[in-house]
């Protein structure tokens, strides 16, 4: 009942808020064209109404008293006390006009600051800075700024007083580049204007006047005319202020990145921009300390594993937690009732965040720390990644077009090297007679081994392609001074390299905002998405395409003269690849609403009531048929067709209460709350074979019922939570958080949990003491304590569970599958940090810098028990893994002049360990082989097998060490030792970005260093047990006599010894990627006028331009998790993973 009220209660708001948008965008061109007719311009501000507190000092950092605070545009005045404090209620983009006798007039930006610390320059300072900041009037709107010793009672007054019909026109630039929306006035008079966004003006003055350009954050600066018709002027950084402005996402809120206590990693819209991004989780790779992410899968809309600060569970997920404009949503769609869906194997699973549109990200956070992530509370001990969309601006609508066109490939240079026919049929040859010796029958088939000798197929130029690719993007932004809106639709279509593959998306997004009173504020984001993905038998399956696109006999061609596919007739088992690729039809359509509305209402000044409701809904219809005359394996059932259908419902609401107050130095800051979430999913599964036609793939026609099955599962969370932030003097931070989860995950002796976090900073280059040391700018000292939970696991895994479909003589029943445990509890992280921000050299170089300990106790795993018991497994909380680092992020501005240069750098060194496993296990096992270890003491996944010590002279066939230091086979599990990690010692990003004139270049660069890969590809094509398997070039070079020395083998037949889980064929997998090279041009003002746009830009991107890597596979950056359940612990091998490709476009941006 409560959630058919909130879904009442969001969709009455959201039709109301989207009814004054319709009506607003309408009106905000007649709006703003009537304005542009008045002498006075119009309001910068709107009535979203902000609680803004701050304080006033001079030069010398004495209080104010006296001053007058008004918003620009409206009525709202106050007067700032005896300490120099105030509070006023303002637009959260409005601007705040301070004025007092004796004291520079002086504007600032509210830029949804809630504290302000303003400095007034006396009227005889030259280079005091009187700054005025905008980002949404037009340089035609001229905006006047009343002059030094101007009576406050004029203050309202706007008019524009032109003292001179020369007209001058000019560029006000900083170091990094023009200015959009810096102060250009003429002193003694009334005119002012601002820049445009590309840093350019045009005013009226003589030839005596002096022009006076500011701008906040830089320092003023004033010239005289003369006779000059072009002005153009740099200003130099305040010091101190840009970094001061920086606004965080902090999750229920925003803080300023200078008094932020906690350990964030910030991605801007200008970064997401610059790449070509079919997924917004790749916008992070090489972009954030701390933050590990691998591209699992090289398949259009494939997934990508995150890991801060490393691995934390054995069972459970440690993906972190994605929001996305305060919801949390699902970044999967696994659940325990379902089937895998994959016929064959390695058929990649959908990535539901590739649902969102890149272009509609205004900027991404993580939180990395358990003081920014506890207010999460248990589902934030893998971090917590914020994503906050584009809002709209007041003024004039303004559209964007984007679009970009190309195409990707795999790289040449990373194939595999295979044998061609001729070295191939002499290999063969080789291993018969040794068949024919060692007294193994040879099979009739065989024959064809040695058939056409004429025939050389490369099968990986056969399964691979050149791909096309395309994207077209649309946004409008605009809005009046009740409502703004951001709306875009989008259309991205990505082929896949593997033959078959294919995604698209179709995206469209309205996000308005809505100011009903000074009090009561509308809000409301809806997404809705389309998503197709073609998917493709690839990776984890001996028999995938990509591993029979490698080892399939060359002497085979694609098709025989009647265009038919050619199998193998000697391994039966084994497809065509290009079959594979080209028969099936296996197909996910996914449909997507992502929506919230809220309601924000000031009680009082200080005191803001927020409530909001949110949903997140997937409607997902996966298809799958093999014709009946398809592959091989299939002709004998006639074809097989099935279809799932998924529903996957989230619904939310949460309520805040907001107190911010500033006393004098004090600032205070308090927020409480409470959250309610509800998710449910549903799928029905069917599936038939025995199809009449190749043409009809109906799940209906099929003359054989295979199964069908259903399953519903939901899941609740409901928390309370609070967090308090306190400032003194702008100086000394103090931040706690609480939060209490109920989760129906766990069980009802446990469902309860607390997650306290502490956080504090000190911001040293504030003291007086710190005033002369001119290099350092910045520096504050933090420091963290928290602890968050994990609660990713199956919906019941606290429950005894029962399956179904079993009969005994003939009565359906259930059988006990899974033992409850009633005190299952969340896993528990529990985490220290401390860490530094600097700037030095006025920003030009700035550092953020951390260590942290987190450990996680109580792990949640599935045990196996003994089968007398009836059931199969049990979870049990037992275990304990440990992690801790450093890490840093470095920016520096290189060169400031007419050629920019600047670069950004970040690394992080994890040490990760198994420190206890449950029920003092010594061991636990995982992957292909057993290959990955979890051993205490141990880094987690480590890889186990047999020493490879080279190819014996006399026998040709691998030694292995055993532990007692004698050669033994590979049978005894006793010889395992520790032959490979999968854990980097380190790894990061760096990139570089220059500009001069109208063009600018980005090279972004991606690195891992000192971690192992498993080559489960090198072992299958240098095993030399298996006929009919082309093998690589390497075996050319195989052991022939006794005597040889080589560190090939020679062929085995029947022994499966030389392809044994070895150090043979683990590899170094650390590499240096050049994951994006942009290019772009902006064509100059004068052909944008005449076009009549705003901007005009081209671009050309590569990426996964160049993998600089000793590791022979397509790609270093694997994520295979091949067999076993224990998906935190397999991974760091190479089992057919589909390739990442190298991707070129070129497009256009305009804006108009």
């Amino acid at each position: 009942m409560i959630l058919h009220i909130y879904r009442v209660l969001f969709l009455t708001c959201t039709l109301t808020i989207f009814h004054n948008a319709t009506r607003a965008a309408i009106q905000s061109h007649q709006f703003y064209t009537e304005t542009t007719k008045l002498s006075k311009p119009p309001s910068l501000s709107n009535t979203d109404s902000l609680s803004v507190s701050g304080q006033v000092k001079d030069a010398a950092g004495t209080a104010l008293e006296g001053v007058v605070i008004s918003e620009k545009g409206t009525s709202n005045t106050v007067v700032s006390d005896a300490t120099g404090t105030f509070k006023i209620a303002a637009s959260p983009n409005g601007i705040l006009v301070l004025l007092k006798s004796g004291f520079l007039r002086t504007e600032i930006h509210v830029n949804n600051q809630r504290h302000i610390m303003a400095t007034l320059p006396v009227e005889e300072e030259a280079k005091a800075d009187s700054a005025v900041d905008s980002t949404s009037v037009p340089v035609e709107h001229s905006v006047a700024i009343k002059t030094p010793n101007a009576a406050l009672a004029d203050s309202a007054n706007t008019d524009s007083t032109i003292l001179s019909k020369n007209t001058i026109t000019g560029l006000v630039s900083g170091p990094e580049g023009p200015i959009p929306g810096a102060s250009v006035s003429v002193e003694g008079t009334k005119t002012t204007v601002l820049t445009d966004e590309d840093g350019r003006f045009k005013i009226t003055a003589q030839a005596k006047n002096r022009l006076r350009f500011s701008y906040v954050g830089y320092k003023s600066l004033t010239q005289t005319v003369g006779d000059r018709k072009d002005v153009r002027v740099v200003l130099a950084t305040e010091t101190n202020t840009i970094e001061s402005v920086q606004v965080v996402s902090v999750g229920y809120g925003t803080m300023k990145r200078a008094t932020l206590p906690t350990a964030v990693s910030s991605i801007g819209a200008k970064d997401i921009e610059d790449e070509v991004l079919p997924s917004i989780t790749q916008a992070i790779q090489g972009k954030a300390g701390g933050v590990q992410v691998t591209q699992k899968s090289g398949s259009p809309g494939g997934g990508i594993s995150i890991r801060v600060r490393g691995t934390t569970s054995i069972n459970a997920s440690s993906d972190p937690l994605y929001v996305v404009d305060g919801i949390p949503v699902n970044s999967t769609t696994n659940f325990t009732g379902g089937s895998t869906f994959d016929f064959g194997g390695g058929t990649q699973g959908i990535n539901v965040l590739a649902s969102i549109n890149p272009s509609d990200v205004q900027s991404i956070e993580v939180l990395k720390d358990a003081a920014s992530s506890s207010i999460y509370g248990s589902r934030a001990a893998n971090g917590v990644v914020l994503i906050t969309t584009k809002k709209g601006t007041p003024g004039h609508s303004q559209f964007n077009f984007n679009m970009y066109e190309g195409f990707s490939q795999v790289p040449r240079e990373r194939y595999y090297d295979m044998m061609n026919t001729e070295q191939y049929q002499d290999y063969m040859r080789d291993y018969y007679r040794i068949r024919l010796e060692l007294g193994i029958d040879t099979n009739k088939a065989d024959n064809q081994i040695f058939a056409n000798p004429d025939i050389n197929t490369n099968w990986q130029d056969a399964v691979f392609r050149t791909a096309p690719m395309r994207s077209y993007e649309l946004s409008a932004n605009g809005g009046n001074d009740k409502t703004t809106y951001y709306t875009s639709v989008g259309y991205m279509k990505q082929g896949g390299v593997l033959l078959g593959s294919d995604f698209n998306r179709l995206s469209g997004r309205i996000n308005l905002d809505h100011a009903h009173s000074d009090k009561l504020r509308f809000s409301t984001a809806i997404n809705l998405t389309r998503a197709v993905n073609q998917r493709v038998q690839e990776e984890n399956s001996k028999e995938g395409a990509t591993k029979s696109g490698i080892f399939s006999p060359p002497n085979l061609s694609v098709f025989d003269e009647k265009g038919n596919y050619v199998y193998d007739q000697v391994r039966a088992t084994r497809e065509n690849p290009v079959a594979m690729l080209e028969l099936p039809t296996n197909e996910a359509q996914t449909f997507r609403i992502l929506a919230n509305a809220s309601a924000e209402y000031n009680i009082i000044p200080e005191l803001l009531l927020k409530t909001s409701f949110g949903t997140d809904v997937s409607f997902i219809d996966e298809t799958f048929f093999m014709p009946p005359n398809g592959l091989r394996s299939y002709v004998s059932q006639g074809g097989i067709g099935a279809r799932r259908n998924t529903r996957d419902q989230l619904w939310i609401n949460e309520t805040t209460l907001t107190y911010d107050k500033l006393f004098g130095a004090h600032s205070l800051n308090v927020l409480g709350g409470f959250s309610f979430q509800e998710s449910r999913i549903d799928f029905v599964h069917a599936q038939r074979s025995n199809f009449p036609s190749n043409d009809i793939s109906y799940i209906t026609a099929g003359g054989v019922i295979n199964g069908a099955n259903s399953y519903p599962e939901e899941w609740a969370i409901a928390s309370g939570f609070a967090r308090a932030t306190y400032i003194y003097n702008d100086k000394y931070i103090f931040n706690a958080n609480i939060r209490s989860d109920g989760s129906s995950r766990f069980g009802k002796d446990n469902r309860w949990a607390v997650f306290p976090s502490f956080a504090g900073a000190w911001r040293i280059k504030q003291e007086d003491f710190m005033q002369d040391v001119s290099v350092i700018n910045d520096l504050k000292l933090r420091a963290s304590w928290g602890i968050t939970g994990n609660q990713n696991i199956g919906n019941y895994a606290s429950r005894s569970m029962y399956t179904g479909g079993n009969n005994y003589m003939g009565t359906p029943g259930f059988l006990p599958n899974v033992l409850g445990d009633n005190g299952l509890k969340w896993e528990t992280t529990q985490q220290w940090n401390i860490g530094i921000d600097a700037g030095f050299f006025n920003d030009r170089i700035s550092l953020l810098a951390d260590y942290y300990q987190k450990k996680t106790t109580d792990l949640l795993i599935g045990l196996p028990i003994l089968t007398s018991s009836g059931y199969e497994t049990r979870f049990t909380n037992s275990g304990d893994i440990e992690n801790k680092g450093f890490e840093f992020e470095l920016t520096s501005k290189n060169l400031v002049g007419a050629f920019k240069w600047s670069t950004s750098l970040n690394m992080t060194f994890n040490r990760n360990k198994v420190v206890a496993l449950p029920h003092g296990l010594d061991e636990m096992r995982g992957g292909v082989g057993d290959l990955n270890r979890a051993r205490p003491g141990e880094p987690l996944g480590v890889f186990y097998g047999w020493k490879a010590m080279g190819v014996n002279t006399q026998t040709g066939m691998i030694d292995y060490l055993g532990v007692d230091g004698s050669m033994v086979l590979p049978t005894d599990y006793a010889d395992h030792v520790m032959i490979g990690d999968p854990n980097p010692d380190f790894f990061g990003g760096i990139s570089n970005s220059f500009s001069y004139k109208n063009f600018d270049l980005s090279i972004l660069g991606q690195f891992t260093y000192g971690n192992d890969i498993f080559n489960y590809n090198l072992a299958s094509g240098l095993e030399g047990f298996n006929p009919s398997s082309n093998q690589f070039i390497d075996l050319v070079d195989r052991w022939k006599n006794p005597g040889d020395v080589t560190d090939v083998p020679r062929p085995a037949p029947g022994d499966l010894n030389n392809g044994a889980v070895s150090s043979r064929f683990v590899e170094d997998g650390s590499f240096f990627r050049i994951r994006n090279i942009t290019l772009g041009y902006s064509f100059p003002s004068a052909l944008s006028e005449k076009l009549k746009v705003k901007k005009l830009r081209w671009y050309a991107t590569v990426q996964n331009a160049y993998v600089f890597t000793k590791y022979r596979g397509y790609d270093p950056e694997v994520s295979s998790s091949h067999g076993g359940a224990n998906t935190g612990l397999i991974y760091g091998y190479d089992y057919g993973s589909y390739p990442q490709p190298r991707i070129f476009t070129t497009g256009f941006n305009l804006t108009f």
